[in-house]
């Protein structure tokens, strides 16, 4: 094994180096996260919403009649693709 004595010299600057990175990060952080959203997300969002309302409307139906007859092959298709 071969000890280099220069590779030492720079040590003292590395550390200093990481200090001062580490303490810009910390300014950074302070910011609060901001998201926004356009309005063409929003309307999506909001066809999704209504047509996914009337589906779960309609299992709930199916469950409290006793038609609703789930597929146990789909069933376990979807735990398989996880």
């Amino acid at each position: 094994m071969r000890i280099d004595s220069t590779k030492w010299v720079n040590m003292p600057k590395t550390y200093e180096r990481t200090q001062s990175v580490e303490g810009t990060k910390n300014q950074r952080t302070n910011r609060p996260d901001e998201v926004s959203i356009s309005t063409e997300a929003r309307a999506r969002f909001n066809e999704t919403q209504s047509s996914r309302t009337e589906k779960i409307e309609s299992l709930k139906q199916a469950i409290q009649d006793g038609t609703y007859k789930p597929d146990a092959k789909k069933i376990a298709e979807r735990f398989l693709n996880l």
